[in-house]
Parts: structure tokens; C-alpha cells; sequence
């Protein structure tokens, strides 16, 4: 076997029991159960998403064998209440079928969850991750408690989790834009939704005149568009903000996420900074969950960088915009 069972048989537990007993509120069914990268053992995670145990194994090198996966299979089961199915995803697994999730125990995996009291509709194997972000938590609650009344462009929506939180927080109205229809077919029908490469999506809105108090970036990593345009989280995050920045109303929010693990928190600050002015400004950071990372300060000597003054390499910004002609 490549894991240790009697590693895990510590560690597993420990941490499980930690989260069940923070999670008692039956409005919020889906966390992390266990980080390893943070908790001792890097080779994969456990997330719960309602009745459902997702094991995400992280390694490049040397998949699980069957011993491996009974063993993580059986410790979800024992260990963690209410489980009626087991997942397990390989990140970088050659077949598609293992990245998307086969199940080792059960017959569905859980297709609704609820956070903070707000239902959602999930698919666990639509895509190599979960659809549903759970180092978010945060940003969908600041959506709840701030979105009521105000107009919600969320671009890179993905699965939508972010409008939908904002819909759920009473926006006025909410727009999500996405390059993949597939993975918004589980938004709300009372949204719109525009689908389309981001670069021509932002640039039409912004000849059509549209004016939004709520703009969320949340992009991949890296992606490319044409021969010029693409999205660099690493080196040019700040060149998205000022795609979106003329659609922004006055006294308007841009949410700006950046989970670049080469990306320093300072240097994240930096980029945005470089930005500020009159017309815009760093308002608050909203932090990772702690119970995503274990609850104890991660460790930066394992990372390539330092998150600091972030709590986690997931780095949420919110920034304040004025317009110079006060258009609301």
C-alpha cells in the first residue's frame, strides 16, 4: 500500500470530527473534511457535499491502488455521519472517467447541498473538480448579506455559485457569463446569462452602455483568447479589472479572486494598488474558511510563496469604484 493506514487512522478521524462538530447547522452541508496538503498527508483531500464523501486525489505521480482506495473509502464511511455515497476524483488521472469521479461506495453522488442556508444544484462529475467551490464560502455570504438591490454581473460564473448567492441575497438582477454553456445549465431560470469568450462578452457590454454595482472576476488560472488576449493570474491580474472597470457603477464593487499559487499575497496587493487612485480603491480582503486548511496557520514554508497578508493562496479582494460622471 502507498498510504499509511496507521497515518491515517490518526489523522483522518481527528480531522473529520473536528468539522462534523462545527457543521451542525443543517444549513450548511457542504465543507472540507480533511486538507492533507495542511494536515499531514498531501496526497489528496476530502470534501462533503451533502450525503457525499469526494476524495480528490492531488498527486501527479503514483495513483491509489485498490488497497489504498478501499482503505480511504472505509475511513469516510466509519468516520463521517450521514454518508451515503463515496467519490473519488484523480486530478491528473489519464482517463476522463476518473478525473470527473467513480464511485466506490453507493449508487448517485448528492446532486443538492446547502450553505448558509441557500440551496444549490451540484454535479460532482461534470467536470476534474467539484463545480463548487468550497474556499468561497465566505464570498457567497458577503453576496448574501450585500447583493439585495443591486445589479450582478458575475463573469467566469462557471457553475454559477457566486450569482446564485447574490440572486439569493436579493439582487435586483443578475448576470452570468460563461465561454461553456454546459456548466451554467444549473443556474436559476430568473437569471441571464450570456455565453462567450470573456474579452468580446465585456467588450460588447461595455459598447451596449450597461452599468453593473457588482462585478465578480473569479477567472482560471491561465487561458488564452485569440492571438493577444488571455487571462494570466500570475504575472497580469490586474489587467482584468480594468476590462470590467468601465462597467462599473458609481460607487460600484469589483470582487476580484486569484488563487495563483506562484502569485505572492503582496504581490497580488501590488498589482492592484498599481490601479488605485481617485476612482478606485482596496476595500476589504474576505478571507479562505479556516476549517478549509485544518484551522491552524498553514505552514508557507511549503508553498511557493507567501499568501500573507491572505490567511490562504485563494486571494479575495474586494475594490471600491468611483466614476468620475457619478452614473449609477
Amino acid at each position: 500500500m502507498a498510504l499509511s493506514y496507521v497515518l491515517l487512522k490518526q489523522l483522518i478521524p481527528q480531522s473529520f470530527r473536528k468539522r462534523d462538530l462545527l457543521f451542525t447547522d443543517p444549513g450548511t452541508t457542504a465543507y472540507r473534511l480533511f486538507n492533507g496538503f495542511c494536515e499531514g498527508c498531501p496526497d489528496f483531500s476530502v470534501d462533503r457535499y451533502g450525503n457525499t464523501a469526494v476524495i480528490l486525489w492531488m498527486k501527479k505521480r503514483n495513483a491509489p491502488d485498490k488497497d489504498d482506495l478501499s482503505l480511504l473509502r472505509d475511513l469516510c464511511l466509519n468516520y463521517i455521519s450521514g454518508i451515503r455515497a463515496v467519490l473519488f476524483k484523480n486530478r491528473y488521472s489519464a482517463a476522463d472517467e476518473e478525473k470527473k469521479g467513480i464511485l466506490l461506495y453507493g449508487k448517485q453522488p448528492e446532486q443538492n447541498i446547502r450553505e448558509w442556508g441557500v440551496s444549490y444544484r451540484i454535479d460532482l462529475q461534470l467536470n476534474k473538480d467539484c463545480g463548487f467551490y468550497l474556499d468561497s464560502a465566505l464570498l457567497r455570504k458577503w453576496l448574501l448579506e450585500n447583493a439585495a438591490g443591486k445589479r450582478v454581473l458575475n463573469t467566469f460564473a462557471y457553475t454559477g455559485s457566486l450569482g446564485n448567492a447574490a440572486e439569493a441575497g436579493g439582487a435586483l438582477s443578475v448576470t452570468q457569463t460563461d465561454l461553456n454553456r454546459n456548466y451554467l445549465r444549473a443556474v436559476h431560470n430568473t437569471q441571464e446569462y450570456i455565453f462567450g469568450d470573456f474579452f468580446h462578452v465585456s467588450a460588447s457590454l461595455r459598447r451596449s452602455g450597461r452599468l453593473f454595482d457588482i462585478i465578480l472576476l473569479d477567472p482560471p488560472f491561465f487561458a488564452a483568447s485569440g492571438r493577444s488576449a488571455k487571462v494570466d493570474q500570475a504575472h497580469n491580474a490586474a489587467a482584468l479589472v480594468n476590462k470590467v472597470r468601465p462597467l462599473a457603477a458609481h460607487h460600484g464593487k469589483i470582487i476580484t479572486v486569484n488563487n495563483a499559487l506562484f502569485l505572492s499575497g503582496k504581490d497580488f496587493l501590488s498589482q492592484l494598488e498599481s490601479l488605485c487612485g481617485d476612482c478606485l480603491s482596496i476595500d476589504q480582503i474576505i478571507p479562505v474558511p479556516e476549517s478549509f486548511y485544518g484551522f491552524a496557520p498553514i505552514d508557507t514554508n511549503n508553498l511557493p510563496t507567501d499568501p500573507a497578508p491572505f490567511n490562504h493562496p485563494t486571494k479575495i479582494v474586494i475594490l471600491d469604484i468611483l466614476r468620475k460622471d457619478e452614473q449609477a
